[in-house]
């Protein structure tokens, strides 16, 4: 497919503070319209938000041996890499994704059950980043209403799927200027995959779960895909950035599509930011909504099942990345 190059932001917004009808109805528009929109009167804590992006910077100052001690593995996708891939490239970033809680109520067929390794050096980051998860986390409880309502169905016809042990984390992203991993020896921390040169700060991808919600620094980068073109989704004044994944648009029956998108690699300044991603529970079997859209368009999709597989084409090379189209109905 041939694009256009990225052109202005003018990605919808949804103002939480506004009456329910009038949330519902911008919430509706700007999933089928772009699966992208900026959120505002959110009632987030500003100094939190900064405290969040003030703490990250700190994490990812130390040094590579300090954040290298806090990797992640295949069986344990919480803590610090730099070699994570999208579609199978190397993105020019790292990240520190912070997990739930493993001392909350857990259930039969959790696929990940490690602790996060949070920096002894830091004592503030771990309180931090909690209070932000927390906060992001009932923002997205309250989105899941008018999503639903949008779509024809009942206000909490999504909240089983996200009751309990729900999946959410919490990833800390920084995008260098540099490729910190030139000179070194490809691929010897991806359990022997190749990981290949990195390219951009991540390539164009769909979100796995449920709803993104991203604090940004300011900077550009953030691009989606929308009528062949790559559009710039710069954050707006005290707003936070929402996007719907993959299981939104199976609930949907394919009326919301999630959307592709991307983040340029640095050139001359680097770029931070927080991404919360709201997922269901590992028990949930995510299907169309009855009567959305006609006859279903997906089989169940076991979430557990998806999580895995999509976790392990990020980690390393383990073959071709799992898609919703994989579960499409014959």
């Amino acid at each position: 497919m041939s694009l256009r190059a990225a052109s202005s932001d003018d990605v919808p917004v949804v103002d939480l503070s506004a009456g329910a009808a009038a949330v519902e109805a911008a919430v509706a528009r700007a999933c089928a319209d772009w699966g992208f929109f900026h959120l505002v009167g959110h009632g987030l804590e500003a100094g939190l938000a900064a405290r969040a992006l003030d703490k990250a910077r700190a994490l990812f100052e130390l040094p590579a041996a300090a954040k290298r001690s806090l990797s992640r593995s295949r069986d344990n996708p919480w803590g610090y890499y730099d070699r994570e891939l999208t579609k199978n490239r190397r993105d020019k970033k790292q990240i520190f994704d912070v997990g739930p809680d493993v001392t909350a109520a857990r259930i039969d067929g959790d696929v990940f059950l490690g602790q996060t390794p949070f920096p002894a050096e830091l004592p503030a980051f771990r309180q931090t980043a909690a209070a932000w998860f927390t906060a992001c986390e009932g923002l997205c409880a309250r989105l899941l209403a008018p999503i639903a309502t949008g779509l024809g169905a009942a206000p909490e016809a999504l909240d089983g799927a996200f009751r309990g042990a729900h999946t959410s984390f919490l990833r800390f992203n920084h995008y260098p200027t540099e490729d910190l991993l030139a000179g070194e020896a490809e691929g010897e921390e991806a359990e022997g995959k190749d990981v290949g040169e990195a390219g951009l700060g991540i390539h164009h991808h769909t979100d796995a779960g449920g709803l993104t919600v991203l604090l940004t620094d300011g900077r550009p980068g953030l691009e989606v895909l929308k009528a062949g073109a790559w559009r710039a989704v710069d954050a707006a004044p005290g707003g936070l950035i929402v996007n719907i994944g993959d299981m939104v648009q199976v609930w949907s029956n394919d009326a919301y599509a999630a959307p592709l998108h991307r983040v340029q690699a640095m050139r001359t300044h680097d770029r931070l930011s927080a991404a919360f991603f709201f997922n269901p529970a590992y028990a949930a079997v995510v299907a169309p909504l009855p009567g959305a859209g006609g006859a279903a368009r997906y089989r169940g999709v076991p979430w557990s099942e998806f999580r895995r597989r999509r976790a392990d084409g990020d980690f390393a090379d383990y073959g071709a990345e799992v898609q919703i189209s994989d579960y499409r109905a014959s």
